[in-house]
């Protein structure tokens, strides 16, 4: 490990949390398209003032369309390391107690939004690159630093590079968490539809709940007429809602049902109280004089509150490698005798996207319910054998004196897309940096530790 490196790192701590507060000021969630800038004007900027920094510091740039840029560590010759990072964030989003877009520092923090995802980790990548430039470290192959704007809203940012430009044969993304993340689940969003008659005098009258489909929902509400007190109570007690629920009197025999739940994302449900699925189990548990109730019943059997394998929906699977499927009901709407529910699925190596598929439309079918909107993504592995790999997972441990080894998550990083690719790092293992919520935040001490853990990564695998 080179310790001239660790040195010039530590004394420019300053400057890169400078640099981070001039990125983080920059609100760069995607906007309306304009001429010339495909995600909006703050995309475009927060791009144009990275790869002037990255010029300022003696590296070749290159501004790619206003949708990815490019900082290369030497001028000539083709690039055998990428390392991809995305400086598009999204909104901030409420809860915040210090503004999200001026980067704040207490207790050794560093908060903002984009200052784990993924605004730091690219200081990081920078003056990583930029200690092995002015400490004269000489290398044999070239590493090119790819940065996008659109990584939060589906990375149609990479897609198109993609296709302008051939991709280094290795490429890593501080993405993610260490040690190294070789696995990610496959990805299906999926939308099932349902009507029916309300015509009762005890009836549901609506229903709604969540806001993302990427997150377990943490309320929802319905309004439903005819039905006692007595009868709402015991729904909530049969569904095994009743501390979650609370109901208040409304005009003309009707009632709000309301549900509090927990929040988690999509990737780990089972962290989580799912307010919708809570809400259409105590719905299902009421018996209305039309099929509204039904309806909800038959919902309920397919996403039972509590239940996030999927074993209902009979798509439930697992392997050694990937661990277990999950599944999130995450948003549902119901008016006027029109059910819509949207989901989404992380699924295992073992299973494919039209597996998934064909099991869910026979599950929806069974209960008078449609499949009516699909997208999905197949599982990504990078062999956890490779030299490189190997190497990052070398590197991990020896800059840290941590265990490393690979992991697999639900979740999906900016290499899920890029054959061989891997995240590696920004997050640390048992740390939880708010990344996507309020309060975001790198700690001083791991911005250094990330930048010395980057530029050894190089060195090794470009040496």
């Amino acid at each position: 490990m080179n310790a001239e490196i660790y040195n010039y790192i530590d004394a420019n701590l300053a400057k890169m949390t400078g640099t981070l507060s001039e990125l983080v000021a920059i609100p760069s969630v995607r906007g309306k398209a304009v001429p010339g800038k495909p995600y909006g004007e703050e995309c475009a900027r927060v791009l144009e003032k990275m790869l002037s920094i990255a010029s300022s510091f003696g590296f070749k740039t290159e501004n790619h369309k206003n949708r990815v840029g490019t900082i290369d560590l030497y001028p000539e010759g083709e690039p055998t390391l990428g390392i991809l990072c995305h400086l598009d964030v999204v909104p901030a989003g409420s809860g915040w107690r210090t503004p999200p877009f001026s980067m704040f520092m207490s207790g050794g923090k560093l908060y903002g939004r984009g200052t784990m995802d993924d605004k730091g980790p690219a200081v990081c990548v920078l003056y990583a690159m930029k200690a092995i430039k002015d400490c004269g470290i000489n290398l044999s192959q070239n590493v090119r630093f790819i940065v996008g704007t659109d990584e939060e809203n589906g990375s149609s940012d990479l897609a198109w590079y993609k296709k302008q430009a051939k991709l280094p044969p290795r490429v890593f993304t501080p993405d993610g968490s260490y040690p190294v993340i070789n696995i990610e689940k496959g990805m299906i969003r999926g939308e099932v539809t349902a009507k029916c008659t309300p015509n009762g005098t005890k009836s549901v009258l609506s229903a709604e709940g969540g806001t993302v489909i990427n997150a377990v929902p943490e309320s929802a509400t319905a309004e439903v007429i005819g039905f006692s007190d007595v009868e709402l109570a015991l729904a909530a007690k049969n569904a095994g809602v009743t501390s979650l629920v609370s109901f208040k009197k409304a005009a003309a025999g009707r009632t709000i049902i309301s549900v509090t739940g927990k929040s988690a994302h999509a990737s780990t449900p089972a962290e989580g109280k799912n307010a919708v699925t809570a809400l259409c189990a105590l719905l299902g548990r009421l018996y209305g004089d039309d099929d509204s109730t039904v309806m909800f019943r038959k919902l309920s059997t397919l996403f039972p509150y509590g239940e996030t394998d999927g074993k209902s929906l009979k798509i439930a699977a697992s392997d050694e490698k990937s661990g277990a499927l999950t599944e999130v009901l995450s948003i549902l709407s119901y008016s006027k005798g029109v059910l819509t529910g949207r989901f989404d699925v992380r699924f295992p190596l073992c299973r494919t996207v039209d597996k998934i598929k064909s099991g869910l439309k026979s599950a929806f079918s069974a209960k008078d319910m449609e499949l009516t909107d699909f997208s999905g993504v197949e599982p990504h592995e990078t062999d956890a054998e490779s030299d490189f790999v190997k190497t990052l997972n070398k590197v991990y441990s020896d800059v840290t004196g941590a265990r490393s080894g690979c992991i697999a998550i639900g979740g999906g990083t900016y290499v899920h897309d890029i054959e061989g690719g891997v995240a590696f790092g920004a997050e640390f293992p048992g740390e939880d940096c708010k990344i996507h919520s309020a309060g975001e935040f790198i700690s001083v001490d791991r911005l250094k530790q990330n930048a010395k853990i980057f530029a050894e990564a190089i060195i090794r695998l470009c040496k």
